[in-house]
């Protein structure tokens, strides 16, 4: 099951937030989250016009993360409003099974709190309590040196590159660093 025990945390700046669980009742409040996050097309593969998802489908996603073995959502909240998410999926298969991805954003106001670190730290505490997972895996763009930082901060390693992985436009590409972690 992908659920974590909720806890009370203070920001660097002091003031307090939770880390739960993501449930399916978030679902209007995370996709109002998730339409602020993309619109700021820093550093997410996905763009504000492409991001047209349901209540009703975020809901099922939602459920999707509590039920399956390999999988975990995580929302970090403050004053009843979503400040950061956290999504890692394992593999389908059987031999990719003890590998999963993780994906994570914090809200603008809310970064170089600690907020994010929190987020990922509970995720490896959780994934190394999980007798399924063995290795956690991202996908950062070259340009996001405070994630990388952070990364290599809670031991995740450069494993390698996709070359021009990102087009921002007909002019600028962005390499992709894969990293990982062994739990």
């Amino acid at each position: 099951m992908g659920e974590i025990q909720e806890k009370i945390l203070q920001t660097k700046a002091g003031f307090s937030y939770i880390i739960r669980t993501a449930l399916p009742k978030d679902a209007k409040k995370l996709i109002k989250y998730c339409k602020e996050i993309f619109s700021e097309e820093g550093y997410l593969l996905t763009t504000s016009e492409e991001y047209n998802i349901t209540v009703r489908d975020e809901k099922k996603f939602l459920q999707s993360y509590l039920i399956g073995e390999g999988n975990l959502a995580i929302v970090a909240e403050y004053n009843n409003d979503i400040i950061g998410f956290l999504t890692f999926h394992n593999g389908m298969r059987k031999r990719i099974k003890h590998v999963g991805t993780l994906g994570m954003t914090v809200a603008k106001d809310y970064r170089n709190q600690g907020i994010g670190k929190a987020m990922l730290s509970e995720l490896l505490q959780w994934a190394k309590n999980n007798p399924l997972i063995e290795k956690v895996t991202l996908e950062v763009f070259e340009t996001n040196k405070h994630a990388i930082a952070l990364y290599k901060q809670l031991g995740f390693k450069e494993e390698g590159r996709m070359i021009k992985g990102i087009k921002i436009n007909d002019f600028t590409y962005y390499d992709v660093i894969i990293m990982a972690c062994f739990t």
